[in-house]
């Protein structure tokens, strides 16, 4: 019984950390504190297009790396959205923190 124990405290701080992603310039983004009501659904920042097979894009919701992602992208949707909401990270100094 005490193995269990410890073996799911094990997993469960492992996959609180693994919520927690870090970026360059020391930016870090808590995923899972996005999954959230007002964020909605997973395609609100995963909407991805993709090609099919035959030549069209699709757009899709599938979770997965963000396309375009980047330093463009998260300026533009990260702080338009935290504007939005009133809520999050807005100027540089807030996601750059420096060691």
């Amino acid at each position: 019984m005490k193995t269990l124990t410890l073996i799911l405290i094990f997993t469960a701080s492992n996959a609180f950390a693994s919520d927690i992603m870090e970026f360059k310039n020391g930016v870090t983004f808590n995923h899972k504190g996005h999954q959230t009501e007002r964020v909605g659904k997973c395609y609100v920042c995963h909407n991805n297009v993709l090609v099919s097979e035959d030549g069209k894009e699709v757009t899709t919701n599938a979770p997965g790396k963000i396309k375009d992602f980047g330093k463009e992208w998260a300026h533009k949707y990260c702080t338009d959205c935290h504007d939005l909401f009133g809520e999050g990270p807005v100027e540089c100094n807030d996601c750059h923190i420096r060691k």
